[in-house]
C-alpha cells in the first residue's frame, strides 16, 4: 500500500555537489541577483553566482521564488548556509531590494553587503531632473560613488555637491547618503570583492539562463538546461586548467624577477592582469619623502589625464606594502604604485603575504589548514578533505597498481590506517558515521509512500518584466477567454483544504525508479495558504526529486515522517 500526498510548489533551492566545493575555494565574494523571470510560472530565478580564479563565472547554486518578501530571503539566504555548511562569504552583491538587503544584514552579519552601482546608475537620472545636463553635478556623483580613496574624501565631495547644487532637501539623495556605506567604494577599501562594483555576473547567468529558453518552460525543463549551462562553464574551467598546466605565458619584459614569480603562481588571467600594473608602473613618477629606520614613504603619480597622487609605504622590516588606491585589499593584486616601490627598494620577488591563493594555479589543490584541522576563515571543511584524500589515493592506487610489491604496500596501509582511525574513534567515544544512506520501507505498506508535488501557481510580476507588450488582437482575445480561466481557476481552488500552520518535514533516501542518483541537495518551501490534503505542508526538505513523464507532475520517492496537527486525521491509504 502506499500514500499519496499532494503539494504546492512555492520556493525551492537546489545546488549538486560540486558546487558546494566551489564555494570552499570561491566563496568569499557572492553575487545574487533576482530580476530576471523565464519560466511559465514567472517565479523569480536567484542564481548565487561567484568569480573562479580564471574570473570565470562559476555557480553556486540556483534558486525560485514565488515572492520577494524578506521573509523569503531569509529563508533563502539560511538555507543557502545551510547548504554550504555555515561558511559566511565575506562580501554579498545584491540590488537594492528593502527586503533583500533586511535579510543579508539578518543571515550574513558577517558578510560587507554591496548595491549594485550598475542599478544605482540606471536608476539615478530619473531623480536628477534638470541636473542630468550638468556634467559638473554628474563628475561629482561619479567621484562619490567609485573615485574616493577614503571616508574623509568621500563626506567632502559629497557636502561640495549638496552645498554647490541646494540638495539638502532632496529625498532621494538623502535616502543614498544613509546607505552610502553598500555602494560608495570608499567605504569598501579595506574589503575584497574580486573587483566587482556591480551584479554584473549574476546578469551575465541571467543572460545566458535566457538563452535556455522561454516565458512558455517548464521549470523541469529550464532546470535541464541550467545543468548544460552549468556544464559548460565547467568544461571552460576545465579547459584553462590545462592551459596554465602547459609552460609560461609569454612575457613582455624578458627575465624580469617579479614577472617570473607571477607566472609560476597566477593563472593566465591574472598574470595578464598583474602584467599590466608592472607595465604601468614604468610611466609612474615616484618621489621618495620620508625615509626612517623602519618605514620608506613614497608618492606615486600616474601620467595622463585624471592622474592622482598615492600615498605608498614600505616596510623595510616585514616587507610590507601598502597603497592608498587599496587596489590589492579590493582585488587580491598589486597595484602598480607598490610595484614601483619593491622596485625601487630592489625586492625581486613577490612576498608571500601578497599572493592571494585564490587567484592561483594550485587552489583546488591545497587549502592552508591548522592544526585544529581548520583552514584560514575558520571553516572545518569536510567537502574539500574529502575530495583532497579521494584524488591523492586515486592517483597512488593509479601508481601501484603496475607492480605488486607497491599493491601490497598500500593495502598494509590502508589497513593500518583503517585500524587507527577505528582506535581513534573508540578513544574519544564518537560515532563512526554511516558511509551510505540506507533505505527505510515500512513495515505496513508494500509500496514506498509518495508525495506529489503540483506545480507551483503563476506569480504575478513587479514592475518590468521581459514580457513582451500586448497588442490590439491580445486585449481582445484576454477578453474572449476570461470567464473561461475563471472557471478553470475556480475549479482548481475547490481542492484547497482548511488551512493550518503546523509544519511537515520530509526525509527521502532514494529516487523514483527509472531517475539516475545524482549527489547534491534539493531544499523547498511550500504556500503555507494553500493545502490540498487534511495534512498540511507548508515546508518540506527533500533529497530526491523526479518528474512523472506522463502526467508532468514533481514526485518524492522515499519513506516518509508526518507531523500532524492537534485534531487531524490521516488521509486515507490507496
Amino acid at each position: 500500500m502506499s500514500a499519496i500526498f499532494q503539494v504546492r510548489m512555492m520556493n525551492f533551492f537546489f545546488r549538486d555537489y560540486r558546487c558546494m566545493i566551489d564555494y570552499e575555494y570561491f566563496g568569499d565574494v557572492v553575487s545574487v541577483d533576482t530580476t530576471y523571470r523565464t519560466n511559465r510560472y514567472d517565479l523569480i530565478c536567484a542564481p548565487f553566482v561567484g568569480i573562479n580564479h580564471h574570473k570565470q563565472n562559476v555557480m553556486f547554486g540556483l534558486a525560485f521564488m514565488s515572492d520577494e518578501t524578506e521573509s523569503s530571503f531569509e529563508w533563502l539566504f539560511s538555507t543557502f548556509l545551510e547548504s554550504m555548511n555555515g561558511k559566511q562569504p565575506e562580501t554579498v552583491f545584491t540590488d537594492q531590494c528593502q527586503a533583500m538587503m533586511n535579510a543579508v544584514g539578518t543571515i550574513f552579519p558577517c558578510a560587507h553587503h554591496r548595491l549594485c552601482q550598475w542599478h544605482i546608475n540606471q536608476n539615478a537620472p530619473s531623480y536628477f531632473g534638470s541636473l542630468n545636463g550638468d556634467s559638473r553635478f554628474k563628475e561629482l556623483w561619479y567621484e562619490c560613488m567609485s573615485r574616493c580613496d577614503s571616508e574623509e574624501e568621500f563626506e567632502a565631495k559629497w557636502r561640495i555637491m549638496i552645498d554647490k547644487y541646494n540638495l539638502t532637501s532632496h529625498k532621494w539623495l538623502n535616502g543614498m547618503y544613509k546607505l552610502r556605506r553598500k555602494w560608495a567604494t570608499a567605504f569598501s577599501n579595506d574589503k575584497f570583492s574580486a573587483g566587482l562594483l556591480a551584479t554584473s555576473r549574476s546578469e551575465g547567468t541571467n543572460s545566458c539562463l535566457k538563452k535556455t529558453g522561454d516565458r512558455t518552460i517548464s521549470l523541469y525543463n529550464f532546470v535541464l538546461n541550467y545543468e548544460k549551462v552549468q556544464e559548460n562553464w565547467r568544461a571552460k574551467e576545465k579547459a584553462e586548467d590545462t592551459r596554465c598546466r602547459h609552460g609560461k605565458p609569454p612575457m613582455i619584459v624578458k627575465n624580469n624577477p617579479l614577472l617570473n614569480h607571477a607566472a609560476n603562481v597566477y593563472t593566465l588571467n591574472m598574470y595578464h592582469k598583474f602584467e599590466e600594473e608592472l607595465v604601468g608602473s614604468l610611466s609612474t613618477a615616484f618621489e621618495l619623502y620620508e625615509v626612517g629606520d623602519l618605514l620608506v614613504k613614497f608618492k606615486a603619480t600616474s601620467h595622463g589625464p585624471n592622474s592622482r597622487v598615492r600615498q605608498v609605504v614600505f616596510d623595510k622590516h616585514k616587507c610590507e606594502v601598502q597603497c592608498s588606491c587599496h587596489k590589492f585589499e579590493t582585488m587580491g593584486i598589486l597595484c602598480k604604485h607598490a610595484l614601483k616601490a619593491l622596485d625601487f627598494m630592489n625586492v625581486g620577488f613577490l612576498p608571500e603575504s601578497y599572493i592571494k591563493k585564490r587567484w592561483t594555479k594550485n587552489v583546488r589543490n591545497r587549502v592552508p589548514y591548522n592544526e585544529s584541522g581548520e583552514n584560514g576563515s575558520g571553516h572545518v571543511s569536510e567537502m574539500v578533505f574529502v575530495n583532497q584524500i579521494m584524488r591523492s589515493t586515486y592517483d597512488l592506487a593509479m601508481r601501484c597498481k603496475v607492480h605488486e610489491e607497491t599493491r601490497k604496500m598500500m593495502n598494509e596501509n590502508l589497513e593500518s590506517s583503517t585500524r587507527h582511525a577505528n582506535s581513534l574513534f573508540e578513544k574519544l567515544n564518537l560515532d563512526v558515521p554511516n558511509t551510505c544512506n540506507d533505505l527505510s520501507v515500512d513495515d505496513d505498506n508494500d509500496k514506498i509512500n509518495e508525495v506529489v508535488v503540483r506545480n507551483p501557481l503563476s506569480v504575478k510580476s513587479r514592475g518590468v518584466t521581459n514580457a513582451r507588450i500586448r497588442g490590439h488582437w491580445d486585449a481582445k482575445s484576454k477578453k474572449i477567454t476570461k470567464g473561461t480561466k475563471r472557471k478553470e481557476k475556480c475549479s482548481q481552488d475547490a481542492t484547497c483544504a482548511p488551512i493550518s500552520q503546523e509544519a511537515t518535514d520530509i526525509q527521502s533516501s532514494d529516487y523514483m525508479p527509472g531517475y539516475p542518483r545524482q549527489s547534491g541537495s534539493f531544499t523547498a518551501q511550500f504556500d503555507t495558504n494553500r493545502s490540498y490534503s487534511p495534512l498540511p505542508m507548508p515546508f518540506a526538505t527533500m533529497s530526491s526529486v523526479a518528474r512523472d513523464p506522463n502526467n508532468g507532475q514533481f514526485y518524492m520517492g522515499g519513506q516518509t515522517t508526518y507531523v500532524y496537527p492537534f485534531g487531524a486525521h490521516p488521509l486515507s491509504q490507496n
